[in-house]
């Protein structure tokens, strides 16, 4: 008894039903593409890599010794000539103290030889003064003079020391590491510090060997990072490959404008054409069929003015940025549905969202 009143329900739904409403209740509209099918695809390959400094270099004291004062801090400015660490020069500042007498008392002795030279000269000519006399005379001014000579270059050899004892920044840009503190006993050419250049940026990557070879002086690229995206030029391509990694070291230089800093993150953008037939799509367009495949819903022209869904596979070849290049039996012009797949099936009849 249930059953048929619930049967007379349905019936009853059907026959006050207004013709054609129930087919206005089950056509769908969907979105769709007609496609293009195309000989190739660019894709577009990500190497990383990082951005460094145009001109680094590690420095250190040309001499042993101990720290006396550090003048800088890591990621401080510097200009070139600027004096960022001294070594303890107390002994030298002594040596030079002596030295300094030396100097004075062997130039008290020339100058006073230089007098006795000149009067021995005057009485040689009288014939109070031998010849063998002044020649010992002259011989003890050269003596002299050598010695002055002598305390001369140790006092050079002071001074050339007391510069060493100054670490200075070879030129203008950031200190980037610094490994030193006052009182240590350091040896000479010991990395101590790194200095960086800034404001001129360049980017390191190990591109393969097959894309690295094509590359050329001044071609332009894009990198991105934290620090956006920007447009690079080519500035050097190794000829020889790395041995660890089989690649190719591909520098490029960044736009002064941008705000990477030696250390950052980068990627770079590699556009490379392949050679293979296809379309591109929507990667919602994608429906996963049988056994690990996919396809898509191809919209054939119906006789009361819709469309048919028909399942056609294809094989995903490259997908980038929210589309996928696809390869499969389609043609340029067929339109395929790109969106809402989960409630149609294979024969429904559609109709066209509104583009």
């Amino acid at each position: 008894m249930q059953r048929f009143i619930m049967l007379a329900c349905f019936f009853a739904t059907a026959w006050l039903t207004p013709p054609g409403a129930l087919a206005e209740i089950t056509v769908h509209r969907v979105s769709s593409e007609v496609i293009e099918r195309l000989p190739a695809y660019e894709a577009q390959r990500l190497f990383a890599g990082r951005v460094v400094g145009s001109q680094r270099a590690d420095i250190g004291f040309e001499l042993d010794g101990k720290v006396a004062e550090v003048l800088v801090e890591d990621g401080q400015q510097v200009k070139a000539g600027d004096v960022l660490a001294r070594l303890d020069t107390r002994s030298l500042e002594i040596e030079k103290s002596e030295l300094l007498a030396a100097q004075r008392e062997v130039s008290a002795r020339l100058e006073q030889l230089d007098k006795d030279v000149t009067r021995f000269r005057n009485l040689r000519e009288s014939g109070y003064v031998s010849a063998g006399q002044l020649d010992e005379l002259t011989s003890r001014r050269s003596a002299t003079e050598a010695q002055l000579s002598q305390v001369d270059a140790r006092l050079r050899g002071v001074a050339l020391r007391m510069k060493k004892s100054r670490m200075t920044a070879p030129f203008s840009g950031e200190v980037s590491t610094q490994n030193l503190d006052e009182g240590v006993l350091v040896s000479a050419g010991q990395p101590l510090m790194q200095v960086v250049v800034t404001g001129s940026t360049e980017a390191v990557f190990g591109i393969s060997d097959r894309l690295g070879r094509n590359l050329t002086y001044g071609q332009q690229l894009v990198i991105s990072g934290d620090f956006g995206r920007w447009p690079v030029s080519v500035i050097s391509v190794a000829q020889n490959l790395d041995w660890r990694t089989q690649t190719r070291t591909v520098r490029v230089q960044l736009p002064p404008e941008t705000s990477a800093v030696d250390g950052n993150t980068t990627y770079l953008h590699f556009p490379e054409k392949r050679q293979v037939a296809g379309f591109w799509l929507p990667l919602s367009a994608l429906l996963e069929d049988v056994r690990g495949t996919w396809a898509v819903y191809f919209l054939a022209p119906a006789d009361d003015g819709l469309y048919q869904l028909r399942k056609r596979s294809v094989q995903p070849v490259f997908q980038y940025q929210g589309r996928v290049y696809v390869d499969g039996e389609l043609q340029t012009g067929d339109r395929v549905v790109t969106a809402g797949l989960h409630g149609l099936s294979p024969g429904l009849h559609v109709s066209l969202a509104a583009e």
